[in-house]
């Protein structure tokens, strides 16, 4: 088995000043500092360009000089909910119980969707959103979570439409651009999207994001020089860009280069303030692909037992999935089974909480898991329906997500020829060639398996 096909599981699958029409009147944030107004509207800036690190230093130093900052709190919250969920209720509640009747009614509308959010009442949120933009439709704020909240919800064709309206009516909202390749992206427009994230890093050339991007698009295409190159030039705009760094290892451990994939975690967790959320997701994914491409089984399924921290946050889809191949591998399927509920209860999750984009890849990803079973299982049939089932809910959204498309397709085609249906499987793999001809020819240089079933 050549093991480069394996690591592949491990990349399963995230504001400058604007002219406003039709807006509310008055001032666009409510504080008596002008020095916490400069503050906020620098994270607005740093937030547009996904500077994360800078987001927070600013909204922090917006609260200090204006302790009252409704939207500063609000945006903190949201900020930080996942590093400490603790804070982040802590400010969504100040901001409940505050006085709004100073407030405009684009920050009344952000207040009144937390709240919608924390209640549970996720159809509110939409009929908020609609309800604002029939009064303001030109508000570049509420346009754009609408295109992301439809973006969430799979309209991309909507998402899209938002998108090409912000561009019309806020030039300077270039991540629009950002959003228009993704979107192109996802639905296998390469080049449409190559022509969007080009766009966007000629009108941005000074951000970081527009090079990430492109990297991401290089990525599956199998283009990885280019995507090294793109993700290099990222990194030298802003050295804490963590995505690219992610990106980058990526780069080369499709290329079997642990050794290089180590030096770009030891370059990142270099940087001052590195995350330590951020490192662990990168040296996890690095110590998982050494041992898969040694096809060290059973070690993988020591270092992931159930307190490993290679189990949370960001990483956690991705660890799982290395660790359900690990058990199918070894026979141990009481252990797939039990990832399986894992991911499962994950999903169950998601889904009480509305939070229907996330609750879909994961839907995607337990599919693929009781494919990978079935086949090692002998029930090629049930393995090929998952399969095809999980190429359905996912798309090419992000390098992470289109190499697990390519990753399960190729499954599918090891399946389909274990069964014997060689006209299936080949029209499968054209699919994969036309996307990414290097791990096309690399699976026939190893014999068209992964898993080694045995065939008619």
């Amino acid at each position: 088995m050549k093991k480069i096909w394996l690591l592949l599981v491990a990349a399963v699958a995230v504001i400058a000043a604007i002219g406003l029409f039709a807006l509310p009147t008055g001032s666009e944030w409510t504080t008596d500092s002008e020095a916490a107004l400069v503050e906020f509207e620098t994270a607005l800036d740093a937030m547009k360009k996904l500077y994360h690190n800078d987001v927070q230093a600013h909204l922090e130093k917006a609260l200090e000089l204006d302790p009252d900052f409704a939207m500063a709190k609000l945006f903190l919250a949201d900020h930080v909910r996942f590093d400490d969920e603790d804070r982040a209720l802590r400010l969504w509640n100040d901001v409940l119980a505050s006085d709004a009747s100073k407030l405009t009614p684009r920050e009344v509308f952000f207040v009144n969707r937390t709240r919608a959010y924390q209640e549970k009442r996720f159809d509110d949120v939409e009929v908020m959103i609609d309800e604002y933009l029939a009064k303001y439709p030109d508000d570049p704020w509420v346009l754009h979570q609408k295109a992301l909240r439809t973006w969430a919800l799979g309209d991309l064709e909507v998402a899209e439409k938002l998108n090409l309206r912000l561009i019309e009516i806020a030039p300077n909202w270039v991540i629009s651009y950002n959003q228009l390749g993704y979107i192109a992206m996802a639905s296998g427009r390469f080049v449409e999207a190559e022509e969007y994230f080009t766009s966007y890093r000629f009108v941005a050339p000074d951000q970081a994001n527009p090079h990430d991007s492109l990297g991401e698009l290089y990525i599956i295409l199998g283009r990885y020089d280019e995507a090294e190159t793109s993700l290099r030039q990222s990194i030298s705009i802003k050295p804490d860009f963590w995505n690219a760094y992610d990106h980058l290892a990526l780069v080369r451990l499709l290329r079997q280069d642990v050794a290089g994939a180590e030096a770009i975690h030891a370059e990142a967790v270099s940087q001052p303030d590195c995350p330590d959320y951020w490192s662990r997701g990168i040296g996890c994914r690095v110590e998982l692909t050494s041992l898969v491409l040694g096809e060290r089984w059973r070690e993988i399924l020591e270092m992931l037992a159930d307190d490993s921290p290679c189990l949370e946050g960001h990483t956690s889809a991705n660890a799982r999935v290395d660790a359900h191949l690990a058990a199918c591998v070894l026979g141990e399927m009481e252990i797939a089974l039990n990832i399986e509920n894992k991911i499962a209860e994950t999903l169950e999750a998601k889904e009480s909480m509305g939070d229907k984009g996330d609750g879909e890849i994961f839907e995607a990803i337990l599919s693929h898991l009781r494919g990978v079973r079935f086949a090692v299982e002998g029930d090629l049939e049930a393995a090929v329906e998952a399969f095809v089932r999980t190429d359905k809910q996912v798309t090419y959204m992000g390098a992470g997500n289109g190499l697990f498309k390519l990753y399960n397709r190729l499954l599918m085609v090891e399946a389909l020829l274990a069964t014997g249906d060689e006209g299936k499987a080949h029209k499968v793999l054209s699919k994969v060639r036309s996307v990414n001809p290097v791990i096309a020819a690399e699976f026939e240089e190893d014999g068209l398996r992964i898993l080694g079933l045995e065939r008619e």
